[in-house]
């Protein structure tokens, strides 16, 4: 689909719920088998995934510096380079640092919540703005032109008759929920944008009740009220959302002011703490990282627009995270940067950088593989990091580039298959090709879980050792309801996850071919709660 046709079609069906004056977007039909395999492998195994858009291609060199290269980056950008004093430091890290507006992104880093992948891109990479989006949005090659998502084209496989019948109670809640700028083309349904537009939160209360606001007493007011309850009735998800984000938070977290970044994440984080389901959230950056110009003053090379733009990052990064944390869901939510593209080596005269190509990303939250102990000895032995400085050269010319490290496609391999449960070869479908993973997250399974806590003792499990793989749930009460079982080894790997339709108290499992003398972990969702516990093979 052609960019132009795109907007023509979404633009009148996308109907934007308006939250504190910020478009939410619901998205319950997707244009890619990938996010149904994501957002339901993820409701499974009870994670979220909050994607940041950093818009016009953010300058990775003047986010993350090189420390060790700090000669030939100032002979490379003697214009716009600060003193090498003013950048951040970073625990466990001599040869990087952060730009001073990052201040609570250094604290993350320090405590084990943030990690960097430099050199992030892809082979041949396109410098259009559009056009790197949309590779970046489909998981495309260069010269490959993709139709449809990587966390597209989900429900209309899944669910051929949606959106009749739905939601369903398996799935309630919708699959992606977009927040802020204008609906990405990631999340664009093949026949309907499940979304929905009203002024505030409490405006949810006048799509429930059928009211409008006040109209001209003429034809136009009459026909605006129509369209007003046609619009407010067409959405399936108004009273799971509104339910969600009106429970109340035992702690409130001061997100920064003037910062709408931290009120889309402020407002995902409400959804969060009300249980709605959905497991994939994207939000957007405000400002454009095209910094062509003026991407710092003159007169202190600290400020500017791209320190006004980390400022704004660092700041609800760090809010959004402390927030989770007192919720006590910081251990479900992951979350990653990502733009376009980078931009070039070589400063212009403009005290702005041109459209360049490999960046680093970053991922942020409790369950990163940033121990020291456990990255001491392997490939990557950096506590929160992977990868290296980029390799710059001694003279750059206006044609150099960061060099790519790894393939984007590397990280979306690593998120779905060690943080939304999903296989190898599901991963391979969705992608194409298999692309190496990257050890972003945890490899210890579980390390924060009691499993003798009295919450995980209303289930039991039985036989435990099993023999055969055969092994049966019995639940506290008789239930209906729908449970989710995952089976995990003990490293993390997923072995089967499936979602069952209760009719009693048990629900007896066979699993093919576990290994004998071996620990595996179930993992039970049901009635809103999670389970967790240690299954033993004879």
């Amino acid at each position: 689909m052609k960019r132009r046709d795109f907007i023509k079609t979404t633009a009148a069906a996308s109907i934007p719920l308006m939250v504190s004056g910020i478009p939410v977007m619901a998205s319950s039909q997707i244009e890619n088998t990938s996010l149904e395999k994501m957002a339901l492998a993820a409701v499974n195994c009870g994670r979220i995934l909050v994607i940041i858009q950093q818009n016009g291609g953010n300058d990775g060199l003047n986010t993350v510096f090189p420390l060790d290269k700090w000669d030939n980056l100032s002979t490379a950008r003697a214009n716009i380079l600060m003193n090498k004093t003013q950048v951040l430091p970073l625990n466990n890290n001599s040869t990087t640092g952060l730009h001073p507006a990052m201040q609570d992104m250094q604290t993350l880093y320090n405590n084990g919540k943030l990690m960097i992948v430099q050199g992030v891109s892809y082979p041949n990479p396109n410098f259009s703005h559009f056009r790197a989006t949309d590779i970046w949005f489909t998981g495309s090659e260069s010269d490959q032109n993709l139709d449809t998502g990587w966390l597209g084209r989900a429900l209309d496989i899944k669910y051929p008759n949606f959106p009749v019948g739905y939601p369903t109670t398996d799935m309630p809640d919708p699959l992606a929920i977009q927040i802020g700028s204008t609906l990405p083309f990631i999340l664009q349904g093949a026949n309907i944008n499940m979304g929905y537009n009203v002024a505030d939160p409490s405006s949810l209360l006048n799509v429930i009740n059928a009211i409008t606001d006040p109209v001209p007493n003429n034809d136009y007011g009459k026909e605006l009220t129509f369209l007003r309850l046609m619009k407010d009735q067409s959405n399936v998800y108004r009273d799971t959302i509104q339910t969600a984000y009106n429970v109340p938070l035992s702690n409130e977290v001061t997100y920064p002011i003037a910062n709408t970044l931290g009120d889309q994440l402020k407002i995902v984080a409400k959804l969060i703490n009300g249980g709605l389901k959905t497991p994939v959230y994207i939000v957007n950056h405000p400002n454009t990282h095209d910094t062509h110009a003026n991407q710092v003053t003159t007169t202190d090379k600290t400020l500017g627009s791209q320190a006004t733009n980390l400022t704004l990052l660092s700041r609800a990064i760090g809010a959004f995270q402390l927030d989770l944390e007192q919720m006590g869901k910081a251990d479900k939510v992951a979350g990653m940067t990502f733009s376009e593209f980078g931009r070039r080596i070589k400063s212009n005269a403009s005290f702005g950088t041109d459209h360049g190509s490999a960046a680093p990303v970053m991922f942020f939250g409790s369950a990163l593989n940033t121990s020291p102990t456990a990255v001491a000895g392997t490939q990557y032995p950096v506590a929160g990091m992977i990868g290296s400085s980029p390799n710059l050269p001694a003279n750059a010319t206006v044609n150099d580039q960061v060099p790519m490290q790894f393939d984007y496609r590397q990280l979306y391999s690593s998120v779905m298959q060690d943080w939304l449960c999903m296989t190898e070869a599901e991963v391979t479908q969705v992608l194409g090709s298999n692309f190496a993973k990257l050890p972003v997250f945890s490899n210890v399974l579980l390390s924060s879980v009691d499993f003798d806590a009295a919450q995980h003792q209303d289930i039991t499990v039985y036989p435990n050792p099993c023999t055969d793989g055969r092994m049966t749930i019995r639940l506290p009460q008789i239930s209906a309801d729908y449970v989710n079982v995952s089976l995990l080894s003990m490293n993390g790997v997923l072995v089967k996850s499936a979602s069952y339709k209760m009719q009693g108290q048990e629900l007896q499992l066979q699993y093919e071919q576990l290994a004998s003398n071996s620990i595996y972990i179930l993992h039970i969702d049901w009635n809103g709660n999670s389970f967790y516990k240690k299954i033993l093979t004879k």
